[in-house]
């Protein structure tokens, strides 16, 4: 039996304490888990007290990381969520400009570099809270001027969409 198969059989409540600072080490026993024992993947994410979400998301992380010599504290500075978004992209040839890009950028930013939008550095993301009546006027003005409703629920082409309609309330005037 290899070190790893013995890691994959470790009890997941022993490893309970790992998912906050030692999420890297979590991440490692789900993918080991995931390659030797998958039926026993979701089980193992839920005595983790983790959705299934992101226990797929750590899978991944080990999975692409894992081989690549970057330091254990680098990773964990840069935190779990961001190494998801970069995960599918991340090889030996582009990983130091992808970790680079995740210590300067923020998730939402980070998530628009690696679909290959250009970013403005002097933008901005701008959150707004509306009442139930006013998303509804949202829905159908972003509808109207070009947004793709996505499967999520929430839209693609948003920002297009509203500065299409502002400038149309704003006589054509950007």
């Amino acid at each position: 039996m290899t070190n790893e198969e013995e890691l994959a059989k470790i009890a997941p409540s022993a490893l309970v304490i790992m998912i906050g600072e030692h999420v890297l080490e979590a991440a490692r026993y789900l993918r080991l888990i995931q390659d030797h024992s998958p039926d026993a993947f979701l089980q193992a994410a839920e005595q983790l007290n983790i959705g299934r979400r992101k226990a797929y998301a750590l899978a991944q992380i080990d999975r692409a990381f894992h081989q690549l010599g970057v330091p254990r504290d680098r990773l964990h500075a840069i935190g779990w969520s961001k190494l998801a978004m970069l995960a599918p992209y991340v090889s030996a040839e582009n990983v130091e400009a992808l970790l680079k890009a995740a210590e300067m950028a923020s998730p939402s930013i980070l998530k628009r570099l690696l679909r290959g939008e250009v970013v403005d550095p002097a933008g901005r993301v701008v959150v707004m809270f509306l009442r139930s009546e006013e998303l509804e006027l949202f829905d159908a003005v972003i509808e109207q001027y070009g947004g793709i409703r996505a499967p999520n629920g929430g839209w693609a082409n948003k920002e297009l969409a509203l500065m299409a309609a502002l400038t149309t309330l704003m006589g054509g005037a950007a």
